[in-house]
């Protein structure tokens, strides 16, 4: 028996060996599965406690149909709103425009679902009244996120801000808010451990818990759900309005940053960098315009202490044109470029550390506020070897063609496309609604910039998803 015993294990072991030695199997491939409802948050400045004399919310879904099936979109205001459907109802393609009267005081959640799922992108558009800074505001209606950074938040007399944070989802959301400061990292007690309820809004205006922070860098980070988190900026000088904007969201810390854009002819522009780390950053700089990338005297590098802000002014010979900047740090870090136009009154605009698109993404055009002919790109191939090539289609309201360019950016540089000028946008810059930028090659990276009279802004572009992507699954024994 024991004879017999031990030639079993043997042979068990001899399997064992034989099994452990045979590789792995690979793991299943992921899979990319159609959108099925896509959600996105729509801010207001009413919410901010602020009147806004026009505003307004554009939708489409470029990809729209593409899946097949019925599609919708609901326009719900967020807390306690009774969903709408825009009126004629959206199609693919399609552009609609929601007008938000005086008392629109409420974020909005716009839900696609079905076919228009597929691409769907909204935007908001503000004019904002002397009160809340004067200007212009044009920004992006994100869906919500695990985490969100912002840079150049104040809470002076002269400057302040407003941090919004939405739950659109079905489950509560629980949110920490950190600040790097000019005096290094804070986290406010009143603002860690935030439980914000489904479909509701908390609103914090940074002087109720970080007053006197005339620069200031926001991490919102959700422990619990998502959330989507928005940031107004408004500014006054000598009691008179100076400029409104939403701070875009910035990419997460890194060692290698390219911000787009710095606009051109701005009275001012300042570099704002954050280091949420536990040692002084140092930043190498060059500037990326339409003749190469080169470092410039007197702006070739930066230190941000830790847990720190540093505004950094960009030297009135760079303000000729619109330019991007590409950063290399020794530790990850944050970036952003604010300018303020030399109009009195003057008015704001941030561009920030967008990553590059790799799938169409949607500029609004026709929108409350937004001047047609003062709609442009900048678009930035910061790759010091390979151009990049992408398309611009111009659409009408009935999501029509009115006609495509190809735009080429060479290596290391950057280029302007403008709706003024005929010979980029081709047609009347009055019968556009939007245009559909999509890369063809190389690595690209760009912002819209709207001006209009003595306002202006910038609204990173980003691509509308298309899809999501479903994890491979080991199919069980």
């Amino acid at each position: 028996m024991p004879l017999v015993v031990l030639v079993i294990l043997a042979g068990l072991l001899g399997l064992a060996t034989v099994r452990a030695s045979e590789p792995a199997p690979a793991p299943p491939a992921s899979t990319e599965l159609p959108l099925s409802q896509t959600d996105l948050t729509c801010p207001s400045v009413g919410a901010a406690k602020l009147p806004a004399s026009k505003a307004g919310i554009g939708v489409t879904s470029h990809a729209g149909g593409k899946t097949g099936g019925d599609g919708g979109v609901e326009v719900t205001p967020l807390p306690d709103g009774k969903a709408d459907k825009p009126e004629p109802a959206p199609a693919a393609g399609v552009w609609s425009v929601v007008q938000q009267g005086d008392d629109a005081a409420q974020p909005v959640l716009v839900s696609a679902t079905g076919s228009m799922a597929t691409g769907a992108a909204a935007f908001a558009a503000t004019r904002a009244d002397d009160e809340a800074g004067g200007g212009l505001a044009v920004t992006s209606c994100p869906p919500p996120a695990r985490e969100a950074w912002f840079l150049g938040a104040g809470s002076t007399v002269s400057h302040s801000s407003t941090l919004l944070l939405s739950n659109p989802g079905v489950t509560d959301a629980i949110v920490d808010v950190s600040l790097l400061t000019s005096e290094g990292l804070k986290e406010p007690v009143s603002t860690t451990g935030l439980a914000i309820e489904s479909h509701d809004v908390e609103r914090l205006s940074l002087s109720d818990f970080a007053a006197g922070e005339g620069e200031a860098v926001i991490q919102v980070a959700a422990s619990q759900g998502q959330v989507t988190a928005q940031v107004l900026d408004y500014w006054s000088a000598t009691l008179a309005p100076a400029g409104t904007e939403w701070i875009p969201t910035a990419q997460p810390p890194d060692t290698t940053l390219t911000v787009t854009p710095a606009i051109e002819d701005a009275g001012r522009q300042d570099l704002i960098l954050g280091n949420p780390g536990d040692r002084t950053a140092t930043v190498d700089i060059q500037v990326i315009g339409p003749n190469g990338t080169f470092p410039v005297k007197d702006f070739e590098s930066a230190s941000v202490d830790e847990g720190g802000v540093d505004v950094v002014p960009i030297p009135k010979s760079v303000g000729g044109e619109t330019v991007a900047l590409q950063l290399e740090a020794d530790q990850p870090i944050v970036a952003s470029v604010r300018s303020t136009s030399g109009d009195s009154p003057a008015d704001i605009a941030y561009g920030t550390s967008a990553p590059e698109i790799s799938d169409p993404a949607i500029v609004p055009v026709d929108l409350t506020s937004i001047d047609p002919s003062g709609v442009s790109l900048a678009v930035t191939s910061a790759e010091p070897d390979a151009e990049a090539t992408l398309s611009v289609e111009v659409k009408a309201e009935d999501g029509s063609s009115l006609g495509e360019r190809t735009l080429t950016v060479p290596a290391g540089r950057t280029v302007s496309w403008r709706t003024g000028n005929r010979a980029d946008l081709g047609t009347n810059a009055s019968k556009v609604a939007y245009l559909v930028v999509t890369p063809r090659s190389g690595t690209v990276r760009a912002a819209a910039v709207y001006e209009s009279d003595d306002a202006w802004s910038s609204l990173p572009l980003q691509s509308a998803p298309t899809y999501a992507v479903a994890p491979g699954v080991y199919p069980l024994d």
